[in-house]
């Protein structure tokens, strides 16, 4: 059976959540985001705390259906966040 992967919109949810279980609020930007990300991570220690440290993704072609775009993204920055969490 094929697992339904979360939508866009529970990803935020669990940002969201994520945030206020470790008393932070809820960015309203992207530079308030990126600001928080890279703070928590380096209190967490990550050895990359800012998106400038990493190598540039490379390219990819655009695809359409189940697994691509937003979701795919949201799906990874999601699981950088809990692992940074645990």
């Amino acid at each position: 059976m094929d697992a339904v992967r979360p939508t866009v919109r529970q990803i935020y949810a669990l940002a969201a959540a994520l945030c206020e279980k470790a008393g932070e609020e809820f960015p309203e930007t992207r530079e308030d985001a990126s600001e928080l990300i890279e703070r928590l991570r380096i209190e967490n220690g990550h050895p990359a705390p800012r998106l400038d440290d990493l190598p540039p993704l490379p390219p990819h072609r655009h695809r359409r259906g189940r697994g691509g775009g937003a979701d795919k993204l949201a799906r990874r920055i999601a699981a950088e966040v809990a692992r940074e969490l645990r």
